[in-house]
């Protein structure tokens, strides 16, 4: 269902921030770069352009984890965050020690993330709702489809209470 060869795959098409070094034409992949402009290419095509010394990555550092996590315990809905946020959250649990705050912040952030989507799959099971809660990350969307398509399945076949899509 869902697999780390999936997340491996997301990871390298998501956007991320550049800098270019100097103008950059891709026309077969319709992007176009220009130097010293911050611009949102696919992960893979900038860890290449990175390599090559034509552009630099914009990284978000682990220090934003924890204002971050400050917003989604301030918001009652799902806060709005930038698509790299699970990147930093996967940089930040491997490269951390366990103890340490940073990483006992993006666990808790995701555990939050987790029990809105929980929540809000209850809600919509007894609501019929047919669309998944705003601002969720791409990773979110994905968890929320499977688990939803699951409790769907398990309300036909134990409940007999067919699930409208």
């Amino acid at each position: 269902m869902i697999s780390s060869r999936m997340a491996e795959c997301l990871e390298d098409i998501q956007s991320v921030r550049v800098i270019a070094k100097k103008d950059l034409n891709f026309e077969r992949l319709g992007i176009r770069i220009f130097k010293d402009v911050e611009t949102e290419v696919p992960r893979w095509l900038a860890e290449i352009l990175e390599e090559e010394g034509a552009c630099e990555v914009i990284r978000g550092g682990p220090e934003i984890i924890s204002e971050r996590l400050y917003k989604e315990k301030v918001s009652i809905l799902f806060a709005e965050l930038p698509q790299e946020t699970f990147q930093i959250i996967r940089d930040v649990v491997r490269g951390s020690p366990e103890d340490s705050l940073i990483r006992r912040d993006a666990i808790e952030l995701v555990n939050r993330r987790l029990g809105k989507i929980m929540d809000y799959l209850k809600a919509s099971i007894l609501l019929t709702s047919k669309k998944p809660p705003k601002n969720l990350l791409v990773e979110e969307l994905i968890l929320y489809n499977a688990l939803k398509s699951i409790i769907e399945e398990w309300m036909r076949s134990f409940v007999g209470v067919r699930v409208d899509r």
